[in-house]
C-alpha cells in the first residue's frame, strides 16, 4: 500500500485593513473560495508565472500601468516639444546671453566665397595668387 507523503506547509500571518478584509472575503466567499484558498491561489498564480513577473505585476496593480503610461505620456510630450524647438535652439541662447540673433537679411556665403574671404584675411593682396591656383 501507497502512503501519501506528506509535504510541508507554511504559515502566513498578514495584517490586513479590516474593511478590505470583509470586502475580500465577501466576494471569496461568492465564488466559493475561503481566505486560505484564496491565498493558495494567488501563490499558485505568482509560481506559474515566474517567468512574467511584469506580466503578473500588471495583472495585480493595473493601476500602476496607468500611471506608467501617463508618464510615458507626459516625456513624449516633453521630448516633442524640444524637437520643435530644436530649429530655433542657437537662436534662444544666444538671445538669453544678450548677444543680438544672426541677422537673416545678411546673405550666406558659399564654400567658395568663404575660402577667399579667408585667403584674404590671411594674404592681404596676394591671395589672388592662391585664388589662382586653386
Amino acid at each position: 500500500m501507497a502512503t501519501a507523503r506528506a509535504t510541508a506547509s507554511s504559515q502566513l500571518n498578514v495584517r490586513i485593513d479590516s474593511d478590505l478584509k470583509r470586502a475580500g472575503d465577501a466576494v471569496f466567499t461568492s465564488i466559493g473560495l475561503s481566505p486560505s484558498q484564496a491565498v493558495r491561489a494567488l501563490w499558485e498564480l505568482a509560481a506559474n508565472h515566474k517567468d512574467e513577473p511584469e506580466r503578473l505585476r500588471a495583472a495585480l496593480f493595473p493601476h500602476e500601468e496607468e500611471v506608467s503610461v501617463a508618464a510615458h505620456d507626459k516625456e513624449k510630450a516633453r521630448k516633442l516639444k524640444l524637437a520643435a524647438q530644436g530649429p530655433h535652439i542657437m537662436e534662444d541662447v544666444i538671445r538669453a546671453s544678450g548677444l543680438n540673433p544672426i541677422d537673416s537679411s545678411v546673405p550666406e556665403l558659399s564654400f567658395d566665397d568663404l575660402k577667399e574671404l579667408a585667403y584674404q584675411e590671411k594674404y592681404g593682396d596676394g591671395a589672388m595668387f592662391f585664388k589662382a591656383m586653386v
